[in-house]
């Protein structure tokens, strides 16, 4: 029988914790007024919204960003591990995208 794996780390708590959940309530939510500008395109004012799912979505964009911020003021991850992850997603999309910008 093989032993389980006991992290020598604990889980985060307090603080630390509740940034993490956020984030990951941010992520959802970037994730789903991505969808909506899927299915009904990004310029689409739904019914009693002022803003476009493109704003829309640029402002889910900037509440992810600031979770990802204050993560970073937190020591929790680093600029430069955050940048070395931009330049490889770069290098895949590069390598793998299907379609081209419009000009």
């Amino acid at each position: 029988m093989t032993e389980k794996f006991v992290s020598p780390c604990p889980p985060p708590e307090g603080h630390i914790r509740e940034l993490l959940t956020i984030l990951i309530e941010e992520a959802a939510e970037v994730q789903q007024r991505a969808t909506k500008a899927l299915r009904f395109g990004v310029e689409e004012v739904q019914p009693g919204q002022l803003l476009s799912n493109a704003q829309r979505l640029a402002l889910e964009l900037g509440d992810l960003s600031e979770v990802v911020s204050r993560l970073i003021a937190e020591d929790v991850v680093s600029h430069a591990d955050i940048n070395a992850g931009i330049v490889n997603k770069r290098r895949q999309l590069d390598k793998f995208m299907q379609t081209t910008p419009a000009a």
